[in-house]
């Protein structure tokens, strides 16, 4: 089960999600960010997963408790592609890289709604191994996205603002002559990886992204995100 740790990141102590695989390893890692509502329940149980599957996962939490300094400079990190939301991510990274259970040069990167852009952006610019963002923005400039790991992307055919976010992106990497698979889910909206709470679960069916929920869909975008990183940055077989 994930447990939460503290990682500092300029000073300053940020709450993260951990989940480890039984055994001393050297595992292979994840970092796991989460989407726009916020450090959750979904943050633990995604980490859960990987551990699972034999990696150790982090996942930060970018609002650093709901702090509304740390909200508006996640929010701004969205249209800047730089700053806090970055900042911490690569604290995790780095936190993680340095447990000795780590195998320091296999590092992912995972991330849904706006965690799957951040990760697409944070892919570009660190050495990460793998990246697997889910329903992500994605850069208008394939330039952006330069020097980028093998990317696995998922999206909902109903998620109607973001399938051009995966068309796009699915031309940026052939363009760019990344290893990659763009996924689309049929039927799935936005969220479908992401058990949502309150307003967001009751309204989101209704938006033009039909955020929901999909166990289904789930269940195969995971099977598929396990055959990519099997191929690319492999785990040995653990019990979390």
């Amino acid at each position: 089960m994930s447990e939460i740790i503290s990682i500092d990141v300029g000073g300053r102590a940020f709450d993260a999600a951990i989940a480890r695989p039984q055994g001393e390893g050297p595992w292979p890692a994840v970092v796991v960010v989460h989407d726009m509502p916020g450090f959750g329940a979904d943050a633990h149980r995604h980490c859960d997963r990987f551990a699972e599957a034999g990696y150790v996962a982090v996942a930060p939490d970018l609002y650093r408790g709901g702090n509304a300094a740390c909200v508006v400079q996640t929010l701004k990190s969205i249209a800047t592609h730089k700053g806090h939301a970055y900042k911490v991510i690569d604290g995790a990274r780095q936190a993680v890289m340095a447990m000795g259970s780590v195998d320091s040069e296999r590092v992912a990167i995972c991330g849904f709604c706006m965690g799957g852009g951040f990760a697409l952006i944070a892919a570009a610019d660190e050495a990460y191994t793998v990246a697997a963002p889910f329903y992500g923005h994605v850069p208008r400039a394939a330039s952006r996205l330069r020097g980028i790991c093998p990317t696995l992307a998922q999206y909902g055919t109903e998620d109607i603002p973001f399938v051009p976010h995966g068309r796009r992106l699915s031309e940026h990497l052939r363009e760019l002559g990344i290893p990659h698979e763009v996924l689309f889910h049929e039927g799935a909206g936005h969220a479908f990886m992401n058990q949502l709470k309150g307003l967001a679960a009751k309204g989101g069916p209704y938006t033009p992204l039909r955020a929901a929920y999909d166990p289904e869909v789930e269940a195969v975008a995971w099977e598929k995100l396990l055959a990519f990183f099997e191929t690319h940055m492999p785990a040995p077989t653990a019990t979390a």
